[in-house]
């Protein structure tokens, strides 16, 4: 686990819906709780208070729980969700839900990542942020931990969600869409869950986890995976240097339904090279929706050839987080490879 400590607050609010309802709000950081710095919007401590004086009509009870240090989530690296799923597991057990509040930017990544670390605690676990920070007047702050909240005390079971403006969605087929709207989150390539306006509605539950329980937090190296969009013209040497930093696995984001530009004899030779070296390849399509076949056109053998791992129907997030969480469980790559074409929690379908 990395190096962080917590520090736990309780509030009452003014109404609860069960005398035995309670939520923990695990605060990592982010927009939502940031106010202005002498250089932009900033991570700020005293969330807790400053929840139940701006929103003081929350339908529980919650404790809030901070990540020390509070990290803006365009500075988040994997080894920080062993300390997010630490907390979550550490302290998420006598509660009705678990709520985490999380920069928009990495959001996606995070919920991907918990779905396949905490799937032993059983509880409903609803990643949440904003686009305006709590106190901002026309912040989205309140309503989105307000539905969050109330989303922990509808579902059932285990599962991930991300609720964010209106949307409810499983996390681990969740992106994030656009930069300034409040509906900032969709999942392009899978049915959202449910909605929370004007009332919360849950149509489906977020998968279950399915895999083999971890028996504690994995611990996380932060550049063993590494994703690279395909792109015309990318220099082979990009692909070397990968290869030789390290790294045991490439996310290729290839184009349509997993092609490549195979005219391009230095690319295709390096992604050779690398496969030889031991780095795992997997062949995920760059478009938003739809799945990889790989192999229909020539320009996509070469990754079977390869034998690339298929990227099926997986966000860019899911994919890298799943391949990292698959390294730090799995005896080896070969583990890893036999793992791969079963999901865990719903994270991709079998076609």
């Amino acid at each position: 686990m990395t190096n962080s400590s917590t520090h736990l607050s309780s509030l009452s609010t003014n109404r609860s819906t069960s005398p035995d309802a309670k939520v923990l709000i695990v605060n990592t950081g982010g927009t939502f709780g940031m106010v202005e710095g002498a250089s932009g919007l900033q991570p700020a401590s005293g969330l807790a208070m400053r929840i139940n004086a701006v929103v003081p009509d929350l339908p529980v009870q919650f404790d809030l729980v901070d990540l020390v240090p509070l990290i803006d989530s365009s500075n988040l690296m994997p080894s920080q969700w062993q300390a997010i799923a630490q907390l979550i597991l550490e302290q998420g057990g006598d509660y009705s839900g678990i709520v985490v509040i999380h920069g928009t930017d990495t959001m996606a990544y995070t919920a991907s990542a918990l779905s396949f670390i905490c799937a032993s605690l059983g509880k409903p676990i609803v990643v949440t942020g904003s686009q305006k920070p709590l106190e901002h007047p026309a912040s989205d702050a309140p309503s989105n931990l307000s539905d969050s909240i109330e989303l922990c005390l509808q579902a059932s079971g285990s599962g991930i969600y991300l609720c964010f403006g209106g949307y409810i969605l499983q996390g681990n087929r969740a992106r994030k869409v656009a930069v300034q709207s409040y509906q900032g989150f969709d999942s392009p390539n899978y049915p959202r869950l449910g909605l929370t306006q004007p009332s919360l509605i849950l149509v489906q539950s977020a998968a279950a986890y399915t895999g083999p329980l971890v028996d504690q937090v994995p611990v996380f190296s932060d550049r063993r995976v590494a994703s690279l969009l395909i792109y015309p013209g990318l220099p082979a040497g990009v692909v070397e240097a990968i290869a030789e930093s390290g790294a045991d696995a490439i996310i290729l984001l290839s184009y349509g339904s997993g092609n490549l530009p195979s005219a391009d004899h230095e690319l295709m030779n390096a992604l050779k090279q690398a496969h030889a070296a031991g780095v795992l390849l997997v062949n995920l399509s760059q478009c938003p929706i739809g799945h990889v076949e790989q192999g229909v056109y020539a320009a996509g053998s070469l990754l079977k050839e390869l034998g690339a791992l298929e990227g099926y129907d997986l966000t860019p997030e899911a994919a890298f987080a799943r391949m990292h969480f698959l390294l730090a469980c799995c005896d080896n790559k070969k583990a890893v490879v036999t793992a791969w074409s079963q999901p865990l929690c719903g994270e991709f379908s079998l076609l």
